[in-house]
């Protein structure tokens, strides 16, 4: 009996060990200045992001959810880790749905890049 608890007890201890390492290895990013919190709850955080043509955005995270267009624009961006680019043009209006990414972003156009971005926690 006592060997049964002792393992039941060393199996919780390697559960929450497990936990806590997996919360440890993943890197935290600030946000970046121009994503403006618009409102947060315990199931989305809501973002108004705006960047000018030729700025760049560093290394930041973005959980799963919706982007929606509020201009038209063109950016690149570069993923974390490896490095793949990314160039693309975005019509106002439009929705995209993006998993959770790692990345640096920059505004490649002439006109402003503003969005809509909806992530869920």
């Amino acid at each position: 009996m006592r060997r049964l608890a002792l393992a039941a007890g060393l199996c919780g201890i390697g559960v929450v060990l497990a936990a806590a390492l997996a919360g440890a290895q993943r890197e935290e990013y600030p946000r970046p200045p121009n994503h403006k919190l618009l409102f947060e709850n315990t199931f989305v955080r809501v973002f108004d992001i705006r960047m000018a043509p030729g700025t760049s955005e560093a290394v930041h995270r973005h959980e799963r959810g919706l982007t929606i267009a509020l201009s038209d624009y063109e950016n690149e961006t570069a993923a974390v880790p490896g490095g793949q680019v990314n160039r693309g043009k975005t019509a106002f209006g439009d929705v995209r749905w993006a998993e959770p990414v790692v990345h640096s972003a920059r505004n490649v156009g002439t006109t402003e890049q503003r969005v809509v971005r909806i992530e869920l926690k």
